[in-house]
């Protein structure tokens, strides 16, 4: 008997998952399987390296597609993201970091819930296991707390999160300017568009997140935007109080 695997989703569940990348290739292997084998028929990755393309060689299979964009030169993780959110054509995006890894079973934490999630939910974000340095540290979902801060302190990791394309094209998608806590800001618009209402926070662990201390001080990240730091930027623009 052949399987219909048209009845494991339908496109109201449908997820793109994207993935930017910059001299990452070490860490897509367990990335991009970690997605692949989560993907139906009707889900998407898309793959955006933020350099000259030297392509990923992927040999697994699964029923939906996994997609390769690259730029010719570094333009910045928010141009990146931008890129595949605009490449995307379902409903949901989830991001997730090349360096990082989708927790099993994170793409059906959407799925089991879509018909429960009220359309005026933009933002549906879960938990994340901590790897630091190399080695497990520990489980963590804050959200809830953070959100009643979020002028404060940046309440969600963009791996742990599924955003509804159409709020993100709403809103400007990512700030292509800032290239250092892109990610606020872009909680920060959708919160001042939507409100508190638009994120939902589920206890799920989404990701494992990777934290490397060593590849985070040689990072080369853009700190400015209009001439002055992002922070300062997030006090003139949102008049927030960055801790």
């Amino acid at each position: 008997m052949t399987a219909d695997l048209t009845a494991l989703g339908n496109p109201s569940d449908a997820v793109t998952v994207i993935t930017p990348v910059f001299r990452q290739a070490v860490y897509l292997p367990r990335c991009v399987t970690s997605v692949a084998w989560q993907l139906r028929v009707q889900d998407r990755a898309i793959i955006v390296e933020d350099e000259p393309v030297q392509p990923f060689q992927f040999s697994g299979t699964s029923p939906g597609r996994i997609d390769w964009f690259g730029n010719p030169k570094k333009v910045g993780v928010s141009q990146a993201r931008n890129q595949g959110i605009l490449n995307a054509t379902t409903e949901w995006i989830k991001f997730l970091d090349a360096d990082d890894v989708l927790a099993p079973f994170a793409l059906d934490a959407l799925r089991a819930r879509i018909d429960a999630i009220s359309e005026e939910v933009q933002v549906v974000t879960g938990g994340i296991h901590r790897i630091i340095n190399g080695r497990y540290a520990d489980y963590l979902n804050g959200a809830r707390e953070s959100l009643d801060h979020i002028l404060n302190y940046n309440p969600i990791l963009p791996s742990a999160t599924f955003v509804r394309r159409s709020a993100l094209l709403e809103v400007g998608m990512f700030d292509e300017r800032i290239d250092f806590e892109e990610d606020w800001d872009l909680w920060l618009r959708i919160h001042e568009r939507f409100g508190k209402q638009a994120f939902h926070i589920i206890d799920q662990p989404i990701a494992y997140y990777w934290i490397c201390d060593a590849e985070q001080r040689e990072k080369d990240r853009r700190g400015m935007v209009n001439g002055m730091t992002v922070r300062d930027y997030f006090r003139k623009r949102y008049g927030a109080d960055p801790h």
